[in-house]
């Protein structure tokens, strides 16, 4: 994955929704494996430039990069307020579009790094030779596979901003109150998927540090 590491002190005090959107976007792209090359550290129009094109090489949009022409010329932090909420409204459409967008191709790499084969396999539901082989691209990830592993991705996007990759493996592993006492991979269970009640509990968790979501008592 790649490092998103955006100070604090950096987030500009207007448009902040908009720049909350593009912080999305850009660690749905790295959990994904689909944003490569040095750390982000700043959300301006070079990074907005190179997530969009990144994902348009991986043919997961058209022409979303037209659509959002204002932010590649000034970037988010210049941008009127009326067309910094069009742009927001654009940018969360794209985010949207990932999160139904499964792209084991390129997302087995990252989850490997962060998960471990052993894990991942166990929370996927493949062996670890197999993991390996669909990694590769010996055989192709089958759908139930494909869908869970993406899950995944999407889960670990929401966690990046708070844990580094050990801190991502524990949450899994952790009891939560907020699921009863359970741990996110025991909530799972060995059959999953991720249209599950469970599933949509932890992902609600999860976008609880994004602010996505409030938390639920």
């Amino acid at each position: 994955m790649v490092n998103i590491q955006i100070k604090p002190d950096s987030a500009p005090l207007a448009n902040r929704r908009l720049h909350e959107r593009l912080l999305a976007l850009l660690t749905r792209a790295s959990a994904m494996g689909v944003l490569a090359g040095a750390a982000v550290t700043q959300i301006d129009a070079a990074a907005v430039q190179r997530v969009l094109s990144a994902l348009h090489r991986q043919g997961l949009i058209g022409a979303a990069p037209v659509a959002l022409a204002p932010l590649l010329k000034q970037g988010p932090a210049r941008l009127d307020a009326a067309t910094a909420e069009r742009m927001a409204d654009s940018v969360d459409r794209l985010v949207a579009v990932l999160d139904d967008s499964p792209a084991p191709a390129s997302e087995w790499a990252p989850m490997r790094t962060v998960f471990g084969d052993d894990a991942l396999g166990a929370l996927v539901g493949v062996a670890p030779a197999s993991l390996r082989r669909y990694a590769a691209g010996e055989r192709a990830t089958p759908q139930a596979a494909a869908e869970r592993l993406h899950w995944l991705a999407m889960v670990v996007s929401d966690l990046a901003g708070s844990y580094n990759e050990f801190g991502m493996r524990r949450w899994f592993e952790r009891p939560r109150s907020q699921l009863g006492g359970k741990s996110p991979r025991a909530l799972l269970g060995p059959k999953w998927t991720p249209d599950a009640k469970s599933a949509q509990q932890i992902r609600a968790l999860a976008a609880v540090l994004t602010g996505a979501q409030p938390l639920a008592a």
